[in-house]
């Protein structure tokens, strides 16, 4: 902690490892964007088919009318560009490139926590309408399009949380889903499923008819659901957001002390001199030089003779003076160089 070395190694080696995630994903995202299936009968033969087929479907989902891939592929080069410029900052130095790092990282940090944290699960947790009104809004326009995200997102909820729509079935009636269902009062995910991967139900014709024996989950909304499983997991969810802050701190403390160029403590009491008076800021800024010159040095006994005489009046007999020079007492003989002028009246 008393020198520059934990923070650029640390800082170092955990921008190298996000180089080479950012990385991965970049290829990974390109190469299925140029030819899905190529990337496919390579990796089969490497990875579980299954794996290499869900990472190649969830990149070539559309968000609205952009491919996932168009805004994975900045994404990825903007955590590259971020892990090279904390590696330039902490293994050679670079200031700007630091200032870089720090500027980037605090932009990306503010704006996941403001898209998961703040307009996710706070504002469901605290059951806001406008958040409840724009899910039912993504079910009437995006729900149902093929290879679509936002019906990816869906799905998942309604499978995992075993929900119907935002508020309930009724949502899906209104929606382009209907349209092309017709005949399907719900979706299939909205039934009691006896089998996850090949969605079937426990009770056949589920969806397609409106009966109480049922076994599905039609009237339970998934906003409620969603908000049941936040106040559940409220103590996980708290201590995940510590521990991003925490490692956020640290990563910001880490580049700060190598932009300054300072020990890590010295970097943090840096600050503390703000806090203090006036008058003890200037004591604290007051520097010895340590490299000067010796031959700039000047001594008190390498200095000229004065050339004039000091004369002082004795408190006790006003009549009588001394006269001497300052440095008349430098040695030992020189208690006798002065001078006793005795007045009387």
């Amino acid at each position: 902690m008393h020198s520059v070395g934990l923070p650029r190694t640390c800082l170092g080696f955990t921008n190298i490892f996000s180089f080479m995630c950012g990385l991965v994903a970049f290829i990974i995202c390109l190469w299925c964007a140029v030819n899905t299936e190529f990337f496919q009968d390579v990796n089969s033969s490497v990875a579980s088919v299954s794996t290499v087929n869900s990472i190649a479907k969830f990149v070539n989902l559309k968000l609205w009318l952009t491919p996932l891939t168009s805004v994975l592929i900045p994404i990825a080069a903007l955590a590259m560009m971020t892990s090279c410029c904390g590696v330039l900052g902490a293994g050679c130095r670079v200031k700007c490139a630091m200032k870089s790092y720090i500027f980037l990282v605090s932009t990306m940090t503010f704006i996941s926590f403001w898209i998961f944290f703040i307009s996710g699960i706070y504002n469901i947790y605290t059951k806001n309408e406008s958040t409840r009104k724009y899910m039912q809004t993504s079910i009437e326009k995006y729900y149902g399009k093929e290879n679509d995200f936002i019906t990816f997102i869906w799905d998942y909820v309604m499978i995992e949380h075993e929900c119907c729509g935002a508020v309930n079935y009724r949502d899906f009636m209104i929606s382009k889903w209907q349209t092309a269902n017709p005949s399907k009062m719900y979706p299939i995910q909205c039934c009691k499923l006896a089998n996850v991967t090949s969605l079937e139900p426990v009770s056949p014709n589920c969806s397609l008819i409106l009966d109480p024996d049922m076994l599905t989950h039609k009237d339970v909304g998934c906003f409620e659901a969603l908000h049941s499983a936040i106040v559940m997991n409220k103590g996980t969810i708290i201590f995940y957001i510590v521990s991003l802050g925490l490692f956020y701190m640290v990563v910001i403390l880490f580049a700060y002390c190598i932009l300054r160029g300072e020990p890590l403590l010295g970097a943090m009491a840096g600050r503390f001199t703000d806090l203090l008076p006036s008058r003890a800021q200037e004591d604290t800024r007051k520097m010895i030089p340590v490299n000067q010159a010796r031959s700039k040095i000047v001594y008190v006994e390498e200095q000229p003779q004065p050339q004039r005489m000091v004369k002082v009046v004795s408190a006790v007999n006003p009549f009588q003076s001394y006269s001497f020079a300052p440095s008349a007492y430098s040695r030992p003989e020189d208690y006798r160089a002065h001078t006793v002028h005795s007045v009387r009246r």
